[in-house]
Order: C-alpha cells, then sequence, then structure tokens
C-alpha cells in the first residue's frame, strides 16, 4: 500500500478539528477565547489570494468562452435564470416554514446584541449600478469588492478573446500567475483543520451553548429549512446527470470550511480548485461560480425570510398576501443588492422590516446568535453554488472534463493527490 493512502483525508481532518473545536469551547472557554488569532491568520491568509484569483479565473474563463464564440453569453443568462429560480424557492420555503412552526408567537422582545458600528442606512441601488464599473481595477482589488473585479475580468477577457493571437503571451502569463496561485492555497489549506479548531473554540467559548435555548425553535427550523432546500439541491445534481455522492465528496471541503469559518470568501478558492478536479470546465466554472457567490446565496435568503417572518410575529404584525408577497420578493432583491455592503445580511433584514412597518432594530432580537445561523446558510450557499455550476456546466453543453489542461494541470493534480 502506497504510504499517501494511510494518510487521513483532510475532509476527516476538518472534521475532527470541528468537532474538538465544539469540546475545547464548552470545557476550555477561557483557553479557546485566545485561539481565534488562529483562524484570523487563516482567513487572511485565504483572502490574500482571493481576489487576484477571482479576477485571474474570470478573465481566462470569459477568453476560452470567447474564443468558442456564443457559450459565455448564453450560459450566464440561462443560470442567472436558475440563481432567480432558485433564490425565489429559499425565499418562499423559509417564509412558509415560518407560517407552519411560527416560532415568533410570544418570543422574547430582549435584546441579544448590539448594532454593528457604522452599519449602512440601506442600500443605495444607484451607487450599487454605479459601482458595477470600477473606476480603479486596484482599488476594487485591494478593497475586496469581487462584483466589479468580475465584471472587469469577464470584460478582460473577452477582449483578449477578439485579439486572440496577440493575447497569447498575456494568457499564458496569467494561467502561470493562476497555476502559482493554487500552489498557494494548498500550502494555505494544509493548515485549515488548526484554522477550523481554532474558530470553532473561539466561538462557542465566548457564544455558549446555553444561550441558544432561547431562540432554540427558531434555530431548528432554520435548519431543517436548509436540509430541505439541500435535498432538493441534490434531486437537481441528479437530473443533471451526476452523482450526487460524487459531487458532495469533491466538494467536501469548501463545505466544512464554509460552516466552521462563516466565510465563503474563505472557501472560493479551495472550491474552484476542487470543481475543475471534478471536470467542470474551466471556462464554465471560472465564471459561473463567482456569479453564483453574488447572485445565488439561497442559504441566506432561506434565512432572511424566516428571520423577518420571526420578527413579524413577535411583533404580532398581521399577515396578509401582499405582505408575503413583498417580503418574499424584497428578500431576493436586497441579498442581492447587499453583496458588496458590509455587514449585508443585517442591512438586508433592516430594509425589510422598514419597509413592512416594523422597527428596523427589531434584528437585535436575534442578532446575537446570528453565528450559529451563519454557519448552516453559508455552508448551504456553497453547496447551492457548486449545483449552480453544475447545471451550468449542462447548460453549456460541455462534457466533464479532465482537471484543467495546460500550464497548472500539473498543480491541480498533486493537490488532489495530496488533500
Amino acid at each position: 500500500m502506497k504510504p499517501s493512502s494511510k494518510r487521513i483525508s483532510m475532509p476527516v481532518q476538518m472534521l475532527v478539528g470541528l468537532a474538538l473545536g465544539i469540546l475545547a469551547g464548552i470545557y476550555v472557554p477561557d483557553l479557546s477565547a485566545k485561539l481565534s488569532f488562529i483562524s484570523a491568520i487563516f482567513a487572511h491568509a485565504i483572502k490574500m489570494v482571493v481576489m487576484p484569483l477571482i479576477l485571474l479565473s474570470v478573465t481566462l474563463g470569459a477568453f476560452r468562452a470567447g474564443v468558442q464564440r456564443g457559450h459565455l453569453g448564453k450560459t450566464a443568462m440561462l443560470s442567472i435564470g436558475f440563481f432567480l429560480l432558485m433564490t425565489l424557492l429559499a425565499s418562499a420555503l423559509g417564509l412558509g416554514l415560518n407560517m407552519l412552526f411560527r416560532p415568533g408567537l410570544g418570543a422574547s422582545l430582549a435584546q441579544t446584541a448590539v448594532m454593528p458600528k457604522n452599519l449602512a442606512p440601506g442600500i443605495d441601488w444607484t451607487k450599487f449600478v454605479v459601482d458595477l464599473v470600477p473606476a480603479n481595477i486596484v482599488a476594487a482589488l485591494a478593497e475586496g469588492n469581487a462584483l466589479p473585479v468580475l465584471v472587469f475580468g469577464v470584460l478582460l477577457g473577452s477582449a483578449l478573446s477578439v485579439v486572440e493571437d496577440r493575447a497569447a503571451p498575456l494568457v499564458a502569463v496569467f494561467e502561470s500567475l493562476l497555476a502559482a496561485l493554487f500552489k498557494m492555497i494548498e500550502w494555505v489549506i494544509a493548515l485549515s483543520p488548526f484554522a477550523v479548531f481554532a474558530g470553532l473554540a473561539a466561538l462557542v467559548s465566548s457564544k455558549g451553548i446555553a444561550s441558544i435555548t432561547p431562540l432554540l425553535k427558531l434555530l431548528g427550523v432554520a435548519y431543517l429549512g436548509m436540509a430541505i432546500l439541500a435535498v432538493v439541491l441534490t434531486l437537481i445534481i441528479k437530473l443533471v446527470g451526476q452523482s450526487p455522492r460524487a459531487v458532495i465528496k469533491h466538494v467536501s471541503e469548501p463545505l466544512i470550511l464554509a460552516f466552521s469559518t462563516r466565510s465563503s470568501e474563505i472557501t472560493f478558492p479551495v472550491h474552484l480548485k476542487r470543481l475543475t478536479e471534478m471536470g467542470v470546465p474551466s471556462s464554465v466554472a471560472s465564471t459561473i461560480l463567482p456569479l453564483s457567490y453574488i447572485f445565488n446565496r439561497d442559504g441566506a435568503v432561506l434565512y432572511t425570510a424566516l428571520a423577518v417572518g420571526y420578527l413579524a410575529d413577535a411583533y404580532h404584525l398581521a399577515w396578509t398576501w401582499p405582505l408575503v408577497f413583498t417580503i418574499i420578493v424584497l428578500t431576493i432583491i436586497t441579498i442581492d443588492g447587499a453583496a458588496n455592503v458590509p455587514s449585508g445580511a443585517i442591512v438586508a433584514i433592516t430594509a425589510i422590516l422598514s419597509a413592512v412597518g416594523l422597527p428596523p432594530e427589531a434584528v437585535l432580537l436575534i442578532l446575537g446568535l446570528d453565528a450559529f445561523f451563519d454557519m448552516g446558510r453559508t455552508a448551504l450557499n456553497v453547496y447551492a453554488s457548486t449545483v449552480a455550476t453544475t447545471v451550468a456546466m449542462r447548460i453549456s453543453g460541455e462534457a466533464p472534463s479532465e482537471p484543467i489542461a495546460g500550464s497548472h494541470a500539473a498543480t491541480l493534480r498533486s493537490l488532489h493527490e495530496n488533500a
């Protein structure tokens, strides 16, 4: 037997780190509270490569799709239609579960947290549209604004495909840089079990398991909704001709990272790597995955609709069909609009509360335990993006490929073997 086959797989290492982190947070909370710096270092290391990775992968994806002529636009537009359909389902499911279980009836009106400082008063839609076009791409990269970086990457890749012959040297440089970024990701991900352990230990020690009790019913309904939506997403994988078990096995690392770190941004590099290793064509994965991370956040949509319904019941708001329709539509719109807004989920919830006549500060009733909700909804967001990319591969008409060819194929292959 080869020595490498005896190694514990990375997903198992992450799960062990997750379990040990919870136990450490419960039994040695004072020590656990001091470990947050480890997960912070890990997060910084991942964020260091996220924006360059998005720029390079989207640019190369748009270039390859442009060379093939026509695939990118069709696939992207149909994928956006799929995003809209799934977010509509998630919003309706969240509100429907609230109407079925009514966890907010008789809920305590005691505040569980304070509002974050410098919270945006709402979503400025004019600014959202203007910011789609970056005035300074370097500034957009430095500020971590994924949406304008995505737009610039698509435009740059499309322009390079028009001048394909003259673009060859620059494309080769971009491929080399992308290979180097994947190698850096390999080094960072090797330390992820320690980051998972430290992050969960610090979270549990600061919040405490006992603090969940007052909102336990809401938490249970939220995770029930996430489980139902995960089953629906799994069925979609099967409908497009893929094996759900194989897909979940390939993306287990980003799913565990999403659950434990509560950050989709941190999962993006390893998620993109795993999808390309799984056989998703690079042009599809590089373009659709960033779009999905911004516009297809099913977990966030489901939770936002459920949270608004919970707070409406807590304040004894009378339910009408226009109110139900308003919450469902506003949930979809505000979650997408808050993609680049700090504390975007809170801004989205407060914007909806104001629109339906509830005080924005009502969000404080659930804000203290938002981290426990965030774990599940972030993992569901990542799973939804996996499914969306798999569907996009089917829409594009491209068959699953071998691990992407070119200058960084060996890097990706070694990552798969070492994981």
